[in-house]
């Protein structure tokens, strides 16, 4: 397993993983689908939800080698 940094951005904001965790390549995307969903429903108990953030998940290097947009971590279905 690799060690892997899962940031949260939305410019200027920006909350950098100083700790990492050790994840399997295959699991990068559903790690940061699991995170993002997370944080948004924590958003949602507070009557408010934010798109435009999003989720990079960066090596040991800093090189970023997944990116999540919070837009593509759900569907929205509109009432009708």
């Amino acid at each position: 397993m690799t060690l892997y940094f899962m940031n949260l951005l939305n410019e200027p904001y920006e909350l950098l993983d100083e700790e990492g965790s050790e994840i399997p390549d295959g699991e990068i995307p559903g790690r940061a689908l699991l995170a993002a969903r997370e944080l948004m429903a924590r958003d949602v108990e507070d009557g408010m939800l934010n798109l435009r953030f999003r989720i990079e998940v960066a090596d040991r290097t800093g090189r970023v080698v997944y990116t999540l947009p919070f837009a593509k971590a759900l569907d929205v279905l509109a009432v009708e």
